[in-house]
C-alpha cells in the first residue's frame, strides 16, 4: 500500500538535504524537541477525556501508548517483585 503523502518531490528533496546538513548534536536536539511535544500533546489528551486524571495516571497512560500494555505490566511487575 501507497502511503499518503501531500509534499511535493521537490520539497521532500529540500527536507533530506537539510537534514543530511545537520550535526548528530543538532538530530538529537530536534528529536528530544518532537518527544517532548508528543509527550505534552499525549498528556493533554488525556486530561481533555479525563480532567481528573494524576499525573502518575497520564504518566502511565504514555507508558502503555508508547511501549505497550504488555511491557508495562511486565515492568511494574518487577517493580514490585511480582512473578
Amino acid at each position: 500500500m501507497a502511503r499518503l503523502n501531500d509534499t511535493s518531490a521537490d520539497a521532500e528533496r529540500v527536507l533530506i538535504e537539510s537534514y543530511r546538513r545537520m550535526s548528530m548534536v543538532e538530530k538529537w536536539r530536534q528529536m528530544g524537541e518532537i518527544f517532548s511535544t508528543a509527550k505534552s500533546l499525549h498528556a493533554a489528551g488525556v486530561r481533555f477525556r479525563n480532567p481528573d486524571a494524576s499525573d502518575e495516571e497520564v504518566h502511565e497512560a504514555w507508558l502503555r501508548q508508547v511501549l505497550g500494555p504488555d511491557l508495562v505490566r511486565t515492568i511494574q511487575e518487577s517493580a514490585h517483585g511480582s512473578t
